[in-house]
């Protein structure tokens, strides 16, 4: 990369499907450190997507040869990633910090500005190496380690990576997301959609897929809320007559029942699914009232997967939009960046209603109450009288 010396062909046999062409931890499937089963770990947010998604959910098998490359990339969705070394010669990382990441970006258009004229989405590409050297002249933070047999590497959200074997190796990778991965979550999505700052239904196009719905994992992570509390409901019963005992109970079954600290996990997701809740809204205003395109209610998505917008490439969960005409896709932002046709040609398809979407944002909201509830020791007004603490909602 730096000296620009004669052309290397090296083979390499990346993403490799471990269901289909085996896995390395089938020796020892009950290992704590099986791959395979990290998705299904407590604190673990991807189970809650529901289904298996290969190199995701699922590791993927990585062949490599001497000189053998990954490029610069970020994980799908901003992801933890880890790696595993099974056997063979080492693996030179280099690793970016999320802080540098907006530096870094910088650098790549710098380097390469007539690329990325032609590809805006080059970064995404997985097909450019750009020397660390370089990278650190720019004021990018890099970070450098060799990967060994029997060692693994994890990477975290935002940072960028990439790197190269020493030769023959056998690797296998997954992602992963824990309750601190959720803003890193939305921030993904804002990238590669580039919906912020447009104009109701313009023409933005998507820089990378989604390979899954965030929407749809906010909404699971806020149903994974409910049924603790339903759970607990014979226990919570008992406590209804007092705000103060209920909102100390339903704390004491999110702290019992989560694998993860309840208040800045439910604070987290509140606030993430409250940004994707008030935009859905307020596109379905704009779709239902000011344009006045025909509704569809109660739709399931076809084998239960959401389908992909086809002009910013995001997995829409909430609602999405179809032309009668086209037989095109789009979420709800993108209604009008499809085709030329009239409102009335299209339809907007409601997968969850206006009342789920805002009744989920109530009691995650209520939740997070009893998640941040101090018990108070009893106060005593003027004349005497014992002061109750303030009654609060019930989840």
């Amino acid at each position: 990369v730096e000296t620009g010396s004669e052309e290397v062909v090296v083979d390499y046999a990346n993403d490799l499907n471990s269901k289909r062409f085996g896995s390395g931890f089938e020796h020892d499937p009950e290992s704590s450190w099986n791959l395979n089963k990290l998705h299904t770990q407590p604190r673990s947010l991807l189970k809650e997507i529901q289904c298996d998604i290969q190199g995701v959910t699922h590791p993927w098998t990585y062949l490599g040869s001497l000189f053998t490359s990954f490029c610069w990339h970020t994980e799908d969705h901003f992801l933890y990633s880890i790696n595993y070394m099974h056997k063979g010669h080492g693996k030179t990382w280099y690793g970016i910090p999320s802080t540098s990441a907006e530096q870094f970006e910088k650098a790549m258009k710098g380097f390469m500005p007539e690329r990325f004229k032609k590809s805006p989405d080059l970064l995404y590409q997985l097909v450019s190496l750009l020397s660390p050297s370089f990278c650190l002249e720019q004021d990018v933070e890099v970070f450098h380690t060799v990967q060994k047999e029997g060692e693994f590497i994890v990477t975290f959200p935002n940072a960028y990576h990439g790197g190269f074997s020493h030769g023959l190796n056998c690797a296998e990778a997954v992602n992963f997301a824990t309750p601190e991965w959720l803003a890193f979550g939305s921030q993904a999505m804002d990238k590669y959609h580039n919906k912020k700052g447009a104009g109701a239904g313009g023409l933005r196009g998507g820089k990378r897929s989604d390979i899954f719905a965030h929407d749809q994992l906010l909404y699971h992570l806020g149903s994974k809320l409910s049924k603790i509390v339903l759970r607990n409901k014979e226990k919570l019963a008992g406590k209804r007559e007092s705000p103060s005992d209920l909102h100390v109970a339903i704390k004491e079954a999110l702290a019992r029942d989560l694998p993860y600290n309840p208040a800045k996990f439910v604070g987290s997701l509140l606030r993430e699914y409250n940004r994707s809740a008030r935009m859905e809204l307020h596109l379905r205003k704009w779709l239902m009232h000011d344009l006045r395109v025909p509704v569809m209610e109660k739709v399931t998505y076809p084998n239960a997967d959401p389908p992909l917008c086809c002009v910013c490439k995001c997995m829409p969960y909430f609602s999405y939009v179809v032309c009668r005409n086209c037989v095109k896709v789009t979420c709800p932002h993108h209604a009008f960046a499809q085709c030329d046709c009239k409102a009335d040609a299209k339809v907007l398809a409601l997968v969850v209603s206006d009342k789920g979407i805002s009744s989920m944002e109530n009691f995650i909201q209520s939740v997070k109450k009893s998640c941040n509830f101090q018990v108070l020791s009893t106060t005593t007004t003027t004349n005497g009288a014992k002061a109750d603490p303030a009654p609060a909602p019930t989840p």
